[in-house]
């Protein structure tokens, strides 16, 4: 056990006490500032990718989203170098020069070496840019007049209906942008307006959605719907016959049709079976060859907004 401890204790002397670990440590420290200063101070050729963004873009024309990237062959400090790789990976590059008249789509980007040279370091060489003709994707700018669709979801509380159909103001957009994707187009959508339990009457502005390349005159469109709470009615409504020839007869069974309809509370005491006509059409029997004939709607009042009859189909019999 004493030998083991004696050695031990060797092992533990031959160990740096606490201040010579700091000094080692600090003499480390300083010998790799020396060393990073030394080399950051050099001179060094390299090739560095910069990523452009666009100055002064014509009017008229819309800009490929594809990244626009070039590289350039630098004579630069290793600080500056170090910067350029962690931070400053950004060049602007003006389109004022673009002669867009002619559907010109290369850049010379020599005509820029100036500006570049201006928007780096002071110490940093421009040596050479890649590609020095740089192409432009773009294309020019149309103007198209789009009417606008209402994407609404919306729950009635029950008993309650929308009056005839909504409004929007405006009801269309002057939408512009790329030719090739205004073809695509015949309508602008809204953003989606959700609502439950609507009972009264609606009057919300939306925004329209928001498309990829395009631009619109205006953002937002009025959305007005009037709501009024609706009610059934029952009709018996005798049946007409369309297009009966002269001489000719032909009875019904059944002659008469019950017809439910819902329409405003309000109305509901001012609409009477007259307002309504249902009847068939003569000529379907010759066209068909049927035994029956279908029953269709001829007459409604305007306010009515939803109807349903029975029967659909009824026999016939023809007198000569």
């Amino acid at each position: 056990m004493s030998t083991g401890k004696k050695g031990i204790e060797t092992v533990l002397k031959k160990l740096p006490t606490k201040s010579r670990f700091q000094f080692f440590s600090l003499f480390v420290f300083l010998s790799f500032t020396f060393w990073a200063s030394t080399k950051l101070s050099k001179q060094y050729q390299l090739v560095q990718p910069f990523a452009v963004v666009w100055n002064d873009v014509p009017k008229g024309i819309v800009l490929s989203n594809t990244p626009a990237q070039i590289k350039m062959t630098l004579k630069a400090s290793g600080v500056e170098i170090l910067w350029y790789r962690l931070f400053k990976n950004k060049v602007t590059l003006s389109l004022e020069d673009l002669d867009i008249a002619s559907n010109a789509k290369v850049l010379s980007l020599e005509d820029q070496y100036f500006d570049l040279q201006e928007q780096l370091f002071g110490g940093t060489e421009v040596l050479q840019i890649t590609p020095s003709l740089f192409p432009v994707e773009y294309s020019k700018r149309e103007a198209k007049k789009l009417p606008i669709r209402a994407n609404i979801d919306l729950m009635f509380r029950p008993g309650y209906l929308g009056a005839e159909k909504a409004q929007l103001t405006p009801d269309s957009v002057v939408v512009m942008g790329p030719k090739n994707i205004l073809d695509t187009l015949t309508t602008i959508s809204t953003e989606q307006f959700k609502a439950m339990d609507v009972h009264q009457n609606i009057n919300q502005k939306i925004a329209l959605e928001q498309l990829n390349g395009l631009e619109f005159d205006q953002g937002t469109t009025q959305l007005s719907w009037t709501v009024l709470p609706y009610s059934e009615k029952t009709f018996s409504i005798a049946l007409e016959v369309q297009n009966l020839p002269e001489g000719v007869k032909v009875k019904l069974f059944p002659p008469e049709a019950t017809l439910r309809a819902t329409l405003p509370l309000s109305l509901l005491s001012t609409v009477q079976p007259g307002d309504f006509a249902l009847g068939v059409n003569f000529n379907a029997i010759e066209q068909e060859s049927t035994e029956t004939l279908e029953v269709q709607l001829l007459k409604q009042p305007p306010a009515v907004k939803k109807i349903i009859w029975e029967p659909q189909r009824v026999n016939f019999l023809i007198r000569r």
